[in-house]
C-alpha cells in the first residue's frame, strides 16, 4: 500500500514534502538543542562576570586589611566584606571555603595576617580559573570572527572540519560498539559494556573540568 501511494505521487511534491519533513526534523533537534544551550551559556556569562566582580571586590578589602592589620585601621575594610555577605545575596556567588574565611575575617577584631594571605592566595587561584574561561572564550571568538573576509573563512574552514573530525570519531565510536555488542562473544560484550561505562564516566569529569 505504500509502495501504491508512493509511485503516485508526483516527484516534485514528493520532493516538497520530503524537503519539508526534513526542516522540520531539523527545526525540532535544533530547538531541543541550541535554544537550552544558548539558556544556560547566558547564564553561565551572568553567573561567571558577577562571580568574578564579587571576587575581585572580596580580594581588594583583604589588600587593604593586610596593609593595615590594625584593629581600628582594618575596621573600615572589614565592615564592607559584612555587607558584602549580608546584602543583595553575594555570598551566593563565594564557594564555602571563602565564604567562611571572609566571614571570619570580617567579624574578627584581631587580624590574623597569616590566614588573610592564604585566604587570597585561595582567592587567586579561584580567580585564575574564572578569568581562564573568560580568555578562552575571548580566543575562540578573535579567530574565527575576524573582521578580514578570508580570514574569518580560514577560520570557518577550520572549525568545520574539527567539527567533522569530532562527528566522524564519535560515529564510528558509537558504530564499533554496537558492532562488538552485536556480534561478538559474551566476554567481550561484558568487556565492551564496562569500558563504555568508564569511558562515559572519565569523559564525563573531563567535560565539567
Amino acid at each position: 500500500m505504500v509502495e501504491s501511494l508512493l509511485t503516485k505521487i508526483n516527484p516534485d511534491v514528493g520532493i516538497f514534502l520530503a524537503t519539508s519533513l526534513f526542516a522540520f526534523v531539523a527545526w525540532i533537534v535544533k530547538g531541543l538543542i541550541d535554544k537550552p544551550l544558548s539558556e544556560s551559556k547566558a547564564t553561565f556569562n551572568l553567573y561567571l562576570e558577577k562571580r568574578i566582580e564579587i571576587l575581585t571586590e572580596v580580594k581588594a578589602n583583604l589588600g587593604f586589611i593586610v596593609y593595615f592589620p590594625g584593629e581600628e585601621d582594618s575596621k573600615e575594610f572589614k565592615e564592607p566584606l559584612q555587607q558584602l555577605l549580608l546584602k543583595n545575596n553575594k555570598a551566593g556567588y563565594l564557594n564555602k571555603t571563602t565564604f567562611d574565611a571572609v566571614l571570619r575575617i570580617s567579624v574578627d577584631p584581631i587580624t590574623n595576617k597569616k590566614f588573610v594571605l592564604e585566604t587570597i592566595k585561595e582567592i587567586d587561584e579561584d580567580l585564575y580559573k574564572q578569568i581562564s574561561n573568560v580568555y578562552d572564550e575571548a580566543e575562540f571568538y578573535r579567530r574565527f570572527s575576524n573582521y578580514n573576509p578570508f580570514k574569518r573563512f580560514i577560520g570557518f574552514t577550520i572549525l568545520s572540519i574539527q567539527y567533522l573530525l569530532s562527528l566522524s570519531f564519535v560515529v564510528s565510536a558509537i558504530f564499533t560498539i554496537a558492532y562488538g555488542l552485536l556480534f561478538t562473544s559474551l566476554i567481550w560484550k561484558i568487556a565492551i559494556i564496562v569500558s563504555t561505562i568508564i569511558g562515559s564516566l572519565l569523559i564525563n569529569k573531563w567535560m565539567k573540568k
